[in-house]
C-alpha cells in the first residue's frame, strides 16, 4: 500500500544475505510493480466470460426461434393449404368466366408461392434446431436426379430451356428427403436464373464420393460473392430493385442439408456464363447400395433430355 493508500500489486524476491558465520546479516530485495498488468488480465477475463455469455444467450435464442418456427409447420401449412384448394376449385367452377378465372389464378399462385417460402423457412428452421433427422442409408442418386428433373421438365419447358440428365452410376449413403430438397432447390434455381440456353444435371462417381451437378446457361454472378450465397437471406442480386424474387433461403438450406448427410457443396460460377453447383455425397457400397434396390437391375449411365 502506498503512502497515499493506494493498494498496488508487487511480485518479487527476498533472499538473505549471509556473513562468514553464516548469519544472516541483511535481506535482499528486488520488486517488480505488476498492477496494470493484473488489472489488464481481469479486464480480458472478464470481457471472455461477457463474450462466452452473450454466445450462449444468442445461441438460446437462435434455437428457441428455430424451436418456434418447426412447431409453427401445421399452424402455417394447413389454412394456407385450404386457401389454394379453394382458389383451385373456384378456377374449376368459373372456367367460362375469364376475369373471375384470372383472379382465382392469382390467388392460387400466390399462395403457392408464399408456401414455396414458408416451407423454405420451415426446413431452414428444423435443420438448424436439430428437429429434420437426415438418416444415412445407400440411396441411387442417378435415379433420384432423373425422378426430380421429370418434375421439373413442364418449367423448364414454359421458359424455353433444355433440361439435360447425364445419370452416371452414382450411389450415395444420403437421406431420401434431404436429397429431395438439395435436388428440388438447385433445379430451381438454375432455371430460375437462366432465361435461354440449358440446364445439365449430371450425375457420376469421384474420388470415392458420389457427385452430383447441375450447370445451367444463367446469369451467373461475381464469383467474389459466390460463397456469400450459401448464407440465408442472401441472393447475387438484392434489394428494392433486385431483378429476381426469392428470399435467399433455398441455398442456406441445400447446404445445411448436404453437410448434415456428410457432404459439401461449393460453386463455379462468372458473371454473364452461368453457374455449376457440385455437390459432394459419401459414396455408397456398390455391394450395398445394389441390394437397396432390384438385384437384377442393371444400371448404367445415360443421357436424356427432358426438357426444352
Amino acid at each position: 500500500v502506498t503512502p497515499d493508500g493506494e493498494a498496488r500489486t508487487v511480485t518479487g524476491i527476498m533472499r538473505p544475505v549471509t556473513g562468514e558465520e553464516g548469519e544472516v546479516v541483511s535481506i535482499f530485495v528486488t520488486a517488480r510493480d505488476i498492477t496494470e498488468r493484473k488489472r489488464k488480465a481481469r479486464r480480458l477475463k472478464q470481457a471472455k466470460e461477457q463474450a462466452e455469455l452473450s454466445k450462449l444467450e444468442a445461441e438460446e435464442a437462435s434455437r428457441m426461434k428455430s424451436a418456434m418456427l418447426a412447431n409453427m409447420s401445421h399452424e402455417i401449412r394447413t389454412p394456407l393449404t385450404g386457401i389454394i384448394g379453394f382458389a383451385e376449385a373456384i378456377g374449376d367452377e368459373i372456367d367460362g368466366d375469364g376475369g373471375v378465372a384470372h383472379f382465382a389464378d392469382l390467388i392460387e399462385d400466390s399462395g403457392r408461392r408464399l408456401l414455396d417460402t414458408l416451407d423454405a423457412v420451415l426446413n431452414l428452421s428444423k435443420l438448424e434446431a436439430g428437429q429434420m433427422t437426415l438418416a444415412s442409408r445407400p440411396i441411387d442418386l442417378a435415379d433420384q436426379a432423373r425422378q426430380v428433373a421429370w418434375e421439373f421438365a413442364a418449367e423448364a419447358d414454359e421458359s424455353g430451356l433444355a433440361l439435360e440428365v447425364e445419370a452416371e452410376e452414382a450411389g450415395a449413403r444420403a437421406d431420401e428427403g434431404g436429397l429431395q430438397i438439395v435436388l428440388q432447390n438447385l433445379l430451381s434455381n438454375a432455371i430460375k436464373y437462366t432465361e435461354e440456353g440449358t440446364v445439365q444435371v449430371r450425375t457420376y462417381r469421384e474420388d470415392g464420393e458420389a457427385v452430383l451437378q447441375i450447370e445451367d446457361t444463367g446469369i451467373g454472378m461475381d464469383p467474389a460473392v459466390a460463397d456469400s450465397l450459401f448464407e440465408p437471406f442472401r441472393q447475387g442480386s438484392e434489394g428494392l430493385s433486385r431483378e429476381y424474387e426469392g428470399t435467399g433461403i433455398g441455398l442456406a438450406v441445400t447446404k445445411k442439408a448436404t453437410e448434415q448427410m456428410g457432404g459439401s457443396i461449393d460453386v463455379e460460377t462468372e458473371k454473364g456464363q452461368g453457374s455449376t453447383f457440385t455437390a459432394r455425397l459419401p459414396a455408397a457400397d456398390r455391394k450395398a447400395k445394389r441390394s437397396a434396390t432390384d438385384p437384377n437391375e442393371k444400371k448404367t449411365g445415360r443421357s436424356d433430355r427432358v426438357g426444352g
